[in-house]
């Protein structure tokens, strides 16, 4: 039984007639003779009853066709959710971020996707970068974004940008009057930081260094979002990245910090599983609506494999 066969069948039950049958379908009558013949011979039953020059369905035959239409329902469901999936309005898309992107940014930005592309399922999860590669790498998300050049020879990385990290400073403090912060602006100053262990403390902590500048620590927290509820509060000034600064500051104070430091967000995904066409058209929304921020001093376009590996403890 081939499906040339229950075509020919379906059409000459829904038209009546093997003229009509012919033009439904694009091919001759004979063809359409032909086809019947050969699934009556499949079947083993009659499946029309030829008389007075025309075709009666069997009673089987009757049976026969519900089934054929329950089929032919199936096959158009299945060709439409191909539509649906190669028009990304179909598929689950799970995705797992850092947090100095995933709290506020990745659901601004996975809202407006989601008006572009309906119908699909989406989950957004938020860990440390280093959490979030071994995710992709083991295929419980289909994309993460992770915050300083964090790899791992099984991810393919895609670098978003490049940001530099900004002073925050409690609404109302005379630092605030200053156009730029430098560290000599912030010596005896309540400082909140990161953890010791963390990319970002240790990049910070080198420029001050560099500067001859000592800190009077008042608090450490591992996310740039608790960092700047405790500057907002008045625990102290701090250092983080440029995203969550630019969603703080109706919060906060924020001003440039000379001189820079970088903060780099890339996507990853697994180099041994490429991503779905629908990963990839998120990571492309993100990376125009990175731009559209006008965040980054140095926007990366070229996907970068296997770049030196980092200790993973970024947590921003």
């Amino acid at each position: 039984m081939k499906i040339r066969q229950l075509e020919a069948f379906r059409a000459v039950i829904l038209r009546q007639t093997v003229t009509r049958a012919a033009q439904m379908l694009h091919v001759s009558q004979p063809a359409v003779t032909r086809l019947l013949n050969d699934l009556e011979a499949d079947v083993g039953f009659a499946l029309f009853d030829r008389s007075n020059g025309r075709l009666q369905p069997t009673p089987e035959a009757l049976v026969l066709f519900d089934e054929v239409e329950r089929s032919f329902a199936g096959m158009a469901r299945i060709a439409q959710t191909a539509e649906q999936i190669k028009s990304l309005r179909r598929g689950s898309l799970h995705i797992a971020g850092a947090p100095a992107m995933a709290l506020d940014f990745l659901p601004i930005a996975l809202t407006h996707f989601l008006r572009e592309h309906p119908g699909i399922n989406t989950t957004l999860l938020i860990h440390a970068s280093n959490i979030v590669v071994d995710m992709v790498l083991g295929r419980r998300c289909d994309v993460g974004f992770v915050a300083h050049p964090l790899t791992h020879p099984g991810l393919q990385v895609q670098p978003l940008l490049r940001v530099p990290m900004r002073c925050v400073l409690p609404k109302g403090h005379p630092l605030a009057a200053r156009e730029i912060i430098t560290p000599e602006d912030l010596r005896g100053e309540a400082f909140v930081s990161y953890p010791t262990e963390s990319d970002a403390r240790l990049d910070i902590d080198r420029v001050f260094a560099e500067r001859g500048v000592d800190r009077v620590m008042s608090a450490e927290s591992q996310l740039s979002a608790a960092v700047c509820t405790l500057v907002e509060h008045g625990a102290g000034v701090s250092i983080i990245d440029g995203i969550t600064a630019s969603f703080a500051t109706q919060r906060v104070e924020v001003r440039p910090f000379a001189p820079q430091v970088l903060s780099t967000f890339s996507a990853v995904t697994s180099l041994h599983h490429p991503p779905s066409q629908l990963a990839q058209a998120f990571v492309r929304h993100v990376r125009a609506a990175l731009e559209a921020r006008s965040l980054s001093t140095d926007f990366v376009h070229k996907p970068v494999d296997n770049p030196a590996q980092s200790d993973g403890k970024s947590l921003i």
